[in-house]
């Protein structure tokens, strides 16, 4: 959309501004958030937060049932597994409670997104409201989480940094976590994934999480040694003393023990975890040790969490790696892929995919890559959007030269950002495997507002001439201005215009037709579905018909068992697509009473609304046949 290029000129030259402020004002103070001369109070630090974090949860809950419409292909997998599950306690494979459901047989459903969902669906029944409400239960509990996250590590630097202002440690603590907040709250990338069920749309919870108690058990522990312990360590010759001071704090302990459990558990949650958090582990866990912030029980301690929580995924891992039988016990079972599936790239054109790759990142954190889904980007509404990217970029200058220096929270995001760029440049790149990389991406666009804001506030406030403090005023308002501005944009096309965007992703009305045509076929009669507009249907019959996993077993029939993703063509008394000679065996359909469900350009097309032998009824875009009279 237009807005974009304009507010991306302003937010461009803003920038520029900025930056060239800073350098010719002091470099060194670039660590330093002059941004208010504000009193620390309840409206910054409880009522504003609270009042965006309940916008932000309206914002993920409104209408989740229907925007969007339908169901996606993925949403049902998830949702047929779960429910499947909960009643029967086997997957699809009919396996039982296997600790890595294989889906679709190569993977595409995480064990985390599943086994809640079993919850759920056990406590609350099967259909598209459950199903998603628990990415937006979850991504409206991400809101708090992280905006305590940030206040936590900025609270850790405003202590460990004697230097600072009153103005700059209420700068760093106030404002810092409620932008960061509001950046969250508000940018398409966030909403979107809150509003549907994707194995990938709930890692931001849990990395946050992990993250924060991470975070929390570094706080404490380094608050216990203070500088006053630190002198009486030295000065003191009692040994037992010393290693009393030296000794782990026990509630320091207790988020070090929480922070490994949760970390373990985002690997059941989305693949790309596997790699990225135990790199971003290791560098935490390390500077941690080296600063204070952890000792070496504590880290033991996580480690030993760490692989007792990963040892059933990584058995996992192992069995198909090594090409090993499934392992059954009456507890569980370890399945086995049936079909391998590698997304790292590889051949001759290595360095060329690298190069693309690191363009597909590129292109998501800033104007959108037009190539994604409409699931996961609406036109016009990148994921940060579009006009940020200049400040993303200020905010990452300011980073990493914070990371140089060794500050606390630039540390903590900078680990997690650097793994997972290096890993988006090795792998088949979509934005929906880059979902890690925006929670730190989020935090550099924070620091970037923030150093921008900051800047105009120190011309405002030594400005001699009124013109030029007048000027500093309106300048400093801007861009946040306009990021509200397109986060209104957003909301409105959201929540009037999507659903007439995505039909092709989530087939309005096609999961209602699978129900009423099963019903209207009874036991012994036979469904015809087309394929017209539809993407992996079978998924969808299954999810809506509540077919059992041992009558799946049995019948089903897929187009390629071997196959990365397997993709059935029948299965009960399921068909799916239509015959070359469809036309001419509608007269046999109307003998047998077979049931058909036809896209509503096939009805025309095939003349069943002027066919009197035949009644139709409409769901969306689509219509389930019946022929009036069997015979």
């Amino acid at each position: 959309m237009t807005f974009n290029f304009y507010f991306g000129i302003i937010y461009i030259v803003i920038a520029i501004s900025s930056l060239i402020l800073w350098y010719k004002r002091e470099k060194s103070n670039v660590s330093h958030v002059n941004i208010s001369n504000v009193s620390f109070n309840r409206l910054y630090t409880i009522i504003l937060p609270i009042a965006v974090i309940v916008l932000g949860t309206i914002i993920r809950l409104y209408r989740i049932g229907s925007i969007p419409l339908g169901l996606h292909q993925d949403e049902a997998s998830i949702g047929y597994e779960a429910y499947i599950l909960s009643v029967f306690g086997v997957d699809r494979d009919g396996n039982h409670l296997p600790i890595y459901p294989i889906t679709y047989g190569s993977g595409g459903g995480s064990p985390l997104m599943i086994y809640l969902n079993v919850l759920t669906t056990y406590l609350f029944g099967a259909g598209v409201t459950t199903l998603r409400m628990l990415p937006a239960i979850l991504g409206s509990l991400t809101l708090p989480i992280f905006f305590l996250l940030i206040r936590f590590m900025s609270k850790d630097s405003v202590k460990n940094n004697a230097n600072l202002s009153l103005i700059q440690i209420n700068g760093e603590f106030v404002w810092l976590p409620l932008v960061g907040l509001c950046v969250l709250t508000f940018c398409p990338w966030h909403v979107m994934l809150s509003r549907w069920s994707l194995d990938s749309n709930t890692a931001p919870f849990f990395i946050c999480a992990a993250m924060l108690l991470f975070v929390l058990g570094a706080y404490t522990q380094k608050d216990s040694t203070s500088f006053r312990n630190i002198e009486t360590l030295f000065s003191s010759k009692d040994s037992k003393k010393r290693r009393s001071l030296k000794a782990s704090v026990p509630s320091a302990t207790v988020f070090f023990a929480l922070s490994a459990i949760l970390y373990s558990l985002c690997l059941y949650d989305y693949g790309a975890a596997t790699i990225i958090i135990p790199i971003h582990l290791i560098i935490i866990s390390v500077y941690c040790l080296k600063t204070g912030r952890m000792t070496g029980f504590q880290m033991s301690l996580g480690i030993l969490l760490f692989a007792i929580f990963s040892l059933p995924l990584g058995l996992f891992y192992a069995v198909n790696y090594f090409g090993l039988p499934a392992i059954a016990t009456p507890l569980f079972t370890i399945t086995t892929f049936t079909a391998k599936r590698s997304i790292f790239v590889s051949g001759s054109g290595f360095l060329g995919s690298i190069i693309v790759n690191l363009v597909t990142i590129i292109k998501n954190l800033s104007i959108g890559n037009a190539e994604e889904q409409i699931v996961n980007l609406i036109p016009g509404f990148p994921p940060l959007f579009a006009f940020t990217f200049p400040v993303t970029i200020a905010g990452i200058l300011v980073s990493a030269i914070n990371l140089k220096r060794g500050k606390f929270s630039d540390v903590i995001m900078f680990s997690l950002f650097l793994p997972a760029l290096i890993f988006g440049l090795f792998i088949e790149e979509d934005i929906t495997r880059m979902v890690i990389i925006f929670i730190p991406a989020i935090y550099f666009l924070t620091v970037g507002y923030i150093f921008v804001v900051s800047e105009f506030i120190s011309i405002e406030k030594n400005a001699a001439n009124k013109s030029v403090k007048y000027l500093a005023i309106v300048t400093k308002a801007i861009a946040p201005a306009l990021f509200f501005v397109g986060a209104a944009i957003f909301a409105r096309v959201y929540f009037t215009e999507y659903n007439g965007l995505n039909a092709e992703a989530f087939m309005p009305g096609y999961g209602e037709a699978c129900a009423y045509a099963n019903e209207a076929a009874g036991d012994g009669g036979k469904v015809i579905s087309t394929y017209e507009h539809l993407s992996a249907p079978f998924m969808i019959a299954l999810y809506y018909t509540k077919t059992s996993p041992y009558e799946l077993c049995e019948t089903v029939h897929y187009k390629d068992p071997e196959a990365e993703f397997r993709i059935a063509d029948s299965f009960g008394k399921w068909t799916f697509g239509l015959p070359d000679d469809f036309e001419g065996m509608i007269s046999e359909y109307k003998k047998d009473g077979t049931v058909l469900i036809l896209h509503s350009s096939e009805i025309d097309k095939y003349g069943f609304d002027e066919n009197p032998d035949f009644k139709l009824h409409y769901f969306e875009s689509f219509a389930v046949v019946e022929a009036l009279n069997k015979q």
